[in-house]
């Protein structure tokens, strides 16, 4: 019979065969699990690098291309020949939603704004320091909305044999500042100062729309709507008397605006 002891001796050897095979068994799959990691790495490295290559060799491509010459393009803005040029291309016009208008042209006025463009240097001292002024000729055009004239703006006195007619007061568009019209004077520079004044098209834009801001707000300032009205009553009559005239000869017609 087996005593306790080597029982014990037994069942540590049998332990210790078991840990070795499954340590082999865990390594083996270890190794299995990093052989598929270092597969995988190694695909998708090449894949990366082959996709890397293709388009830095695609760009390289490019950026060794030649642009068409100037002609091409729709407008030519600059053309310094073999150091290159500026150009602008088109799209095709899209026609957008189409609506019937009857606003009637009444009065128009031309007012601009002087704007000093200023662009300090080092310090904000004088001899660094650019400005250029820059006028933006605009023209105001006011208009009468005649679309939604009803039987109810017209009435007849029989007695005084007078047709009344009520439009609406004028309204004045947004004021038109052609770029032909603009006026860019020399730029004025310090001791120190050289080059123009560069400004990126945003920022041309914002100094557009506060100067249209500031004519309309001096438009206002001016009452000229008082003045359009005036001339709508004139072009109204003018427009509608003679119709009046051809049915009912006897008849004259007064405009009066709607309150």
């Amino acid at each position: 019979m087996m005593d306790e002891e080597e029982l014990i001796k037994k069942v540590e050897k049998a332990a210790s065969k078991g840990a070795r095979i499954g340590s082999r068994k865990g390594k083996l799959l270890n190794s299995l699990l990093s052989l598929a990691i270092t597969v995988g790495l190694v695909i998708g490295g090449v894949a990366y690098i082959k996709f890397s290559i293709n388009n830095t060799w695609q760009d390289f491509k490019e950026q060794f291309g030649f642009e068409d010459p100037a002609e091409k393009h729709d407008m030519v803005i600059e053309n310094n020949g073999f150091l290159g040029y500026t150009a602008a291309d088109f799209s095709d016009p899209i026609l957008g939603d189409r609506t019937q208008l009857k606003k009637l042209e009444v009065y128009e006025a031309q007012i601009s704004d002087a704007v000093t463009l200023t662009d300090t240097g080092l310090a904000n001292l004088s001899m660094f320091t650019k400005t250029q002024v820059i006028t933006y000729n605009g023209i105001a055009t006011y208009t009468v909305d005649l679309s939604n004239l009803s039987k109810e703006d017209f009435s007849i006195d029989n007695e005084k044999k007078v047709i009344t007619m009520k439009i609406p007061h004028c309204e004045c568009g947004k004021i038109n500042v052609p770029s032909e019209e603009m006026e860019f004077e020399d730029t004025e520079k310090g001791w120190l100062a050289f080059g123009d004044i560069t400004m990126n098209p945003e920022q041309l834009a914002q100094i557009q729309t506060e100067a249209t801001s500031r004519m309309e707000d001096k438009l206002d300032e001016l009452n000229e709507r008082d003045r359009a009205d005036k001339f709508a009553k004139m072009t109204v009559w003018e427009l509608y008397q003679p119709t009046v005239s051809g049915v009912c000869p006897e008849y004259k017609l007064e405009i009066e605006f709607v309150e």
